[in-house]
């Protein structure tokens, strides 16, 4: 799904409190890092929210604020119980990830969070993953690997490949060149810094 041009990548970040920090903030720190244009939208109607465990973001934009999601090239839904849960339960929420999934356009969740995306009805015959024993459906196939790509559908297991699921983010959007030197700039995996 690499652009062409001078289109700018433009990733939506849907966040409710509760989020898990680190899956949050890798995935957008490696997009932004790839020059793509990362709203941070809350789904609270505050801008500041609260992370499980303890630290403190300030969004880009409130729901209201951020439109329908129309021009987003891609989806992210970091994941965290509370989060997870509000995410799955915010019609919103999956009303939009089902749009985006259809129109073909990047749509993704780590941890927990698929747990919305199956709400959304998106995983049925797709290869998928998330944390253990979050997903109750049957009708995908579940894989333990860290980050599932399956077409336009992202998943990732938890916080310790939350890495890994924003270079896979950056992969689809950008293209594996840029993906590879990005990984190397942040010594992904630890003997890449051979730069």
């Amino acid at each position: 799904m690499v652009k062409n041009g001078s289109d700018k990548v433009k990733v939506l970040v849907l966040v409710h409190d509760g989020f898990e920090e680190t899956e949050f903030i890798a995935p957008v720190d490696l997009l932004r890092r790839a020059g793509a244009e990362v709203t941070v939208v809350s789904m609270t109607g505050d801008r500041r929210m609260k992370g499980n465990h303890g630290i403190t973001i300030l969004s880009d934009a409130l729901w209201e604020e951020a439109g329908d999601g129309h021009e987003a090239d891609c989806l992210v839904l970091p994941g965290g119980g509370p989060n997870s849960h509000s995410l799955r339960d915010d019609e919103r929420v999956t009303e939009l990830a089902a749009r985006m999934f259809k129109e073909g356009r990047v749509v993704s969740a780590i941890c927990a969070a698929p747990i919305a995306l199956e709400r959304a009805g998106i995983l049925s015959g797709r290869k998928v993953t998330s944390y253990p024993e979050c997903l109750t459906g049957s009708d995908y196939e579940y894989l333990t690997e860290p980050v599932v790509e399956d077409g336009n559908l992202i998943t990732g297991r938890g916080a310790g490949c939350a890495t890994e699921f924003g270079l896979k983010l950056v992969e689809k959007l950008f293209g594996k060149d840029k993906t590879e030197k990005l990984a190397a700039s942040i010594m992904y995996p630890h003997d890449a810094g051979k730069i």
